[in-house]
C-alpha cells in the first residue's frame, strides 16, 4: 500500500510542477493551437498523464489522426472542446502493466477516473480492460468527439 501512496504522491507532484511551468512558460511564448496523435503505441502513464495536462491547460486541441493506444487514450480524458477526430482514428485499450501489482492496479484506476463515461461504457461493453488490446473504432468515437476541420493542420 505504500508503494500505490507514493505512486500518487509522484504523479501529484509532477502534476503540479507542472501546473507551475506551464503558467510561467504562458507568459513567456504562446503554444501552437494543435497538437497531432498519429500512430502513438503509449507507454509511461506518468508522462502521459503529465502531457494531457499540459494540452488541457494550454487549451491546445488535440487531433486524433491515427492509432492512440495503451498510455496514450489518456488524452481522451482532455476537456471534449479542446479534441477532435478523423477518419483514421483508432484507440487501443489494455490493462496497464510495468513494475508491480500495486502499480498496475492504481494505474488501472487512475486510467477509469480520467476516462470520459462514454469510453467506460464503451470498455463495460467490450468486456472491461483486460491483457488484449480492445480497439475502439472512429465510428464510435465520432459519435462523442467532433470531427476535425478540414482547416485543422498538422503539427
Amino acid at each position: 500500500m505504500k508503494r500505490t501512496a507514493g505512486i500518487a504522491r509522484t504523479v501529484s507532484i509532477a502534476l503540479a510542477a507542472l501546473a507551475t511551468t506551464a503558467v510561467t512558460a504562458g507568459a513567456v511564448s504562446e503554444a501552437p493551437s494543435f497538437y497531432t496523435v498519429r500512430n502513438d503505441h503509449g507507454g509511461v502513464i506518468v508522462d502521459y498523464a503529465i502531457k494531457a495536462a499540459q494540452l488541457e491547460q494550454t487549451g491546445q486541441t488535440v487531433k486524433f489522426a491515427g492509432r492512440c493506444d495503451s498510455a496514450c487514450t489518456l488524452y481522451l480524458g482532455i476537456s471534449e472542446d479542446q479534441l477532435c477526430v478523423t477518419p483514421s482514428a483508432r484507440f487501443g485499450f489494455h490493462l496497464p502493466f510495468g513494475s508491480s501489482s500495486q502499480g498496475n492496479r492504481f494505474a488501472t484506476t487512475y486510467l477509469l477516473k480520467k476516462y470520459p463515461r462514454w469510453v467506460i461504457g464503451w470498455l463495460r461493453d467490450n468486456g472491461g480492460l483486460n491483457r488484449n488490446l480492445k480497439v475502439m473504432p472512429y465510428e464510435y468515437v465520432s459519435q462523442h468527439i467532433r470531427p476535425c476541420d478540414t482547416q485543422v493542420t498538422d503539427l
